[in-house]
């Protein structure tokens, strides 16, 4: 009797966690790419891109002869940094494909083998959502968020992939040959993400190891790889003002404000943006400084981005004691126009003091309101396999986000989302081994 409860009680409380679950949104055209990590079934066991086995061996320069689209089949690119809070606070991993009406065709960009693809779509999604990983030499890999099928000379070898799931493959494929089609989606996404990553080149964030695969550290822009005519041709198509052309990620300065920012204390978790702060750079006019807020902390400043005047964020140290910016929103739609200050100070070489206040103000000082971020991040100086991180198993690892996130899809429909189900899971894990002690007092 007593194993019998346990047992129901314990299931119960996996059946809560398996709750958490994944959003897709596009806000306001500045598209995001969620994946609240839940439970997702493999086939094959899954392995984190890059860590598949493979024929390929040549550790070659990579050149792509094929754009993975169709010239006529998307209105413009957006480069490397895009920011959307909470799910991209810091500047975003890869380009996106702002999408034309239709559907379309995605096709290697160079030869290789499809490592891994998930399918994230829900039961109760209105969409498809696809993403493929392709890996072509040891080195080197491109992947693709948001599509909205996969080919079908790829489905008649691995058969059909379950939604929520995630499989390991070792499929070659050539290029320009078509891996999946993209689309518009109602309630998803507008565009198509490609993303590239060379593990040969590591950026300059000052703890890359705190970032796991929240933010890929190995990340160069696809459009670069591309040959030179290729190349010419898609970057006529990116938008972007200043350099360089294929955006930017990584604006961490040893002792300056510039870069990424994580709130002191926050628990494990790169996903987690509202413990994240940056002080970058607009993603489609590298000159204009903006602040990316993915929290409450700051409140009353919301979450959001916001265009910035005031002293360079790269020239800002601790000799510059306390300095005021003054912030103008910029997206989501509901905060443009609305006007904060900001006072920051950098009180070590990885610490800073932040606080908000309403309106356009001066001669603010700190207050028992401020807050403190570091550069550290959720992981330590160790990152994800250290002490304070998951392990090594961190790929497979299911990451739960615990705030609510209000997040405008696409066009500027607002939702909310609640992901409950870390919490409810504890609570009956909890319960189970009391009715443990409990049963064993009376026996």
């Amino acid at each position: 009797m007593l194993r019998g409860k346990r047992i129901l009680v314990v299931v119960i409380g996996i059946f809560l966690i398996g709750l958490g679950f994944g959003q897709v949104g596009c806000a306001g055209g500045y598209p995001s790419h969620f994946g609240w990590v839940h439970f997702l079934p493999t086939v094959g066991g899954y392995a984190p891109a890059g860590k598949a086995d493979t024929p390929i061996s040549s550790k070659e320069a990579v050149t792509f002869t094929y754009v993975p689209l169709e010239d006529d089949s998307y209105d413009y690119i957006i480069p490397l940094g895009n920011v959307g809070p909470p799910g991209h606070t810091f500047p975003s991993d890869h380009i996106y494909f702002v999408l034309k009406d239709g559907s379309y065709p995605v096709v290697a960009p160079a030869s290789g083998v499809i490592t891994e693809i998930v399918n994230w779509t829900q039961s109760d999604w209105s969409y498809q959502d696809y993403e493929l990983h392709i890996k072509h030499t040891d080195t080197f890999e491109t992947y693709f968020y948001h599509m909205s099928g996969i080919a079908d000379w790829i489905l008649s070898i691995t058969g059909e992939i379950e939604s929520e799931s995630q499989i390991t493959v070792n499929i070659p494929v050539a290029a320009g040959q078509e891996v999946g089609r993209a689309e518009k989606q109602p309630g998803g996404s507008v565009c198509l993400d490609w993303g590239a990553i060379n593990y040969e080149i590591t950026l300059n964030f000052i703890h890359p190891e705190t970032y796991g695969e929240g933010v890929n550290v190995h990340t160069v822009c696809p459009l670069d790889y591309l040959n030179e005519s290729l190349k010419q041709q898609a970057y006529a198509k990116v938008w972007r003002t200043g350099d360089p052309p294929g955006g930017k990620i990584d604006y961490d300065l040893p002792g300056r404000l510039s870069g990424n920012w994580f709130i002191e204390g926050s628990p494990p978790g790169i996903w987690d943006g509202s413990t994240q702060l940056a002080f970058v750079y607009y993603v489609h006019n590298a000159s204009q400084m903006i602040v990316s807020v993915g929290g409450n902390a700051l409140a009353p400043l919301p979450i959001g981005v916001f265009n910035a005047t005031g002293p360079d964020f790269g020239s800002v140290s601790a000799d510059n004691g306390t300095v005021t910016y003054h912030l103008v929103g910029e997206y989501p739609d509901n905060i443009k126009g609305q006007i904060y200050t900001l006072i920051v100070q950098v009180v070590g070489e990885e610490r800073i003091r932040v606080e908000a206040f309403e309106g356009y103000q001066e001669g603010k000082s700190f207050t028992d309101k401020a807050v403190y971020y570091n550069r550290i991040g959720p992981y330590g100086p160790d990152g994800p396999d250290g002490p304070d991180g998951p392990g090594e198993d961190y790929g497979e690892t299911f990451i739960l986000d615990l705030a609510i996130l209000n997040q405008l899809t696409s066009y500027s429909q607002q939702r909310s989302l609640i992901v409950f189900g870390v919490a409810g899971g504890v609570i009956a894990v909890l319960a189970a081994a009391l009715t443990l002690v409990m049963f064993r007092g009376r026996h």
